[in-house]
């Protein structure tokens, strides 16, 4: 926080936080409480809106954002919540169209919509349409098709595409029918 406008510095703190993030057992549940509480979210948001084209900045944002908001419990569910409520679903998109050749930023970004994107509740299911508003699904079938040599692309966006078009309502229908439209079949 005391650098904002170092990139560099920016990009080294969200690899940091990822990392320290990292892990589903106790101690790393614990962890990604403790980062949400200092506000760690809405500070890895605040540099990849700060910094759209460091392309570094955004992959480790984005990995960050995803460890942070992974989990389906409670806790999870509340830190995903955060995220969208910090604008983490538009960064993560912004990350997606500013760097399409740059397969970290493609996988990452699509791993974090996956981790931002996940439940079958009413804020799940917000957060999917949401993400499908800002263009996510056209941009996730994208990566896929830019990147069909990198299989932790297409592990990540078909993550993403799993979680942001799931749902049975009308909108859950039309999201599916806008990823094929896009070309997610074929990719």
């Amino acid at each position: 926080r005391a650098h904002p406008q170092e990139a560099g510095v920016q990009a080294e703190g969200c690899a940091v936080l990822g990392n320290a993030c990292y892990g589903t057992d106790a101690a790393g549940r614990a962890r990604k409480q403790r980062a949400a509480a200092a506000g760690a979210i809405e500070a890895v948001v605040v540099a990849m809106q700060a910094h759209p084209q460091a392309a570094g900045l955004q992959e480790h944002g984005c990995g960050a954002l995803t460890n942070v908001c992974s989990g389906d419990d409670a806790a999870g569910r509340a830190r995903s919540q955060r995220a969208a409520d910090a604008g983490a679903i538009e960064a993560i998109v912004a990350a997606l169209q500013a760097h399409p050749q740059v397969a970290g930023v493609q996988q990452d970004g699509c791993l974090a919509m996956a981790n931002v994107c996940v439940g079958s509740d009413a804020t799940g299911l917000a957060h999917k349409q949401r993400a499908a508003d800002a263009g996510g699904i056209e941009l996730v079938v994208a990566a896929l098709q830019a990147h069909p040599q990198v299989a932790e692309v297409q592990e990540e966006g078909c993550a993403a595409l799993r979680n942001v078009c799931s749902g049975t309502d009308a909108a859950g229908r039309a999201r599916k029918q806008r990823a094929a439209a896009a070309g997610a079949i074929e990719a």
